[in-house]
């Protein structure tokens, strides 16, 4: 093998806090459907931004649009300082831009190796090196400290190892703005913390990390900045350290925690049973 993945792909080198992507007035609409009202928000170089709301509030649909998965009705996306198409998945792979989905979405049947480079396979007089793609592999997965073999049918691992494997690879791949959409959904403990550790040394490489999640304990532990959307709107950006839960909640569902969880004042009456003995 005459290079790397990681000579490959290399680490991308960003200048922490300045913005990387921009949002001005992304929106997308179906017939009879307002699915994305106009979003502008900006997401930073190094920051951990995390995206809550309810299911419906439009995640999905902001991460289809930010990977290429569907095009939007109207607005603008600026990347680097520059206008950009988001046309499709391919386009924006090749910006930087990858996302970690609750379902995986890589080929079971196939190795973990062959999955970790599926699509750019190392290959020598039109022969695929299976040995040194293997090797190569597990160099990753190990620099990354994931105790995974590299040489196994990913179907054979559980899904939670396949999440982490689906993370591996997205680290490959030149990424400069990586979306992880519920991740540890199927994780242990043990992995979810695997996955944290991964997720704050990609935000000292310089990548933003988008952090979709329900999971507000998760939220407040990773994200330095968090933004609410409900029913298609962005209602709110805050700063992890100026927020509690009670104000996410808030924002995502529109009331207090004191009025969804409303506790009831009842006078004892008469006893209707007794028992003894």
């Amino acid at each position: 093998m005459t290079s790397t993945a990681q000579e490959l792909h290399p680490a991308p080198t960003l200048a922490p806090g300045r913005t990387i992507l921009e949002l001005n007035g992304l929106e997308k609409r179906y017939p009879g459907t307002h699915a994305l009202k106009p979003v502008h928000l900006a997401f930073k170089a190094g920051e951990i931004h995390a995206i809550v709301g309810e299911n419906g509030a439009g995640k999905s649909t902001l991460i289809k649009l930010l990977t290429g998965v569907m095009p939007r009705t109207s607005g603008e996306v600026i990347w680097e300082g520059k206008p950009a198409a988001l046309a499709t998945p391919h386009e924006a792979m090749a910006l930087g831009i990858n996302a970690v989905h609750q379902e995986v979405v890589l080929c079971r049947h196939l190795t973990v190796a062959a999955n970790m480079f599926l699509g750019e396979e190392e290959s020598r007089f039109g022969l695929l090196q299976q040995r040194a793609m293997v090797k190569e592999a597990q160099k990753i997965i190990d620099g990354l400290g994931f105790d995974l073999p590299a040489h196994v049918v990913l179907g054979d691992l559980t899904i939670g190892q396949q999440q982490l494997i689906a993370a591996a690879r997205a680290t490959v791949r030149g990424t400069k703005f990586l979306i992880f959409d519920e991740p540890t959904a199927y994780l242990t403990r043990k992995e979810a913390d695997q996955l944290f550790k991964l997720i704050r040394r990609l935000k000292g490489e310089g990548v933003t990390i988008i952090y979709i999640s329900h999971r507000m304990e998760e939220v407040f532990e990773l994200a330095d900045r968090v933004s609410v959307l409900r029913d298609g709107t962005l209602v709110g950006t805050r700063n992890i350290a100026e927020t509690d839960e009670a104000e996410l909640v808030k924002l995502m569902i529109n009331r207090s925690i004191e009025q969804i969880y409303h506790k009831e004042h009842f006078t004892p009456g008469a006893t209707i049973v007794e028992t003894k003995n």
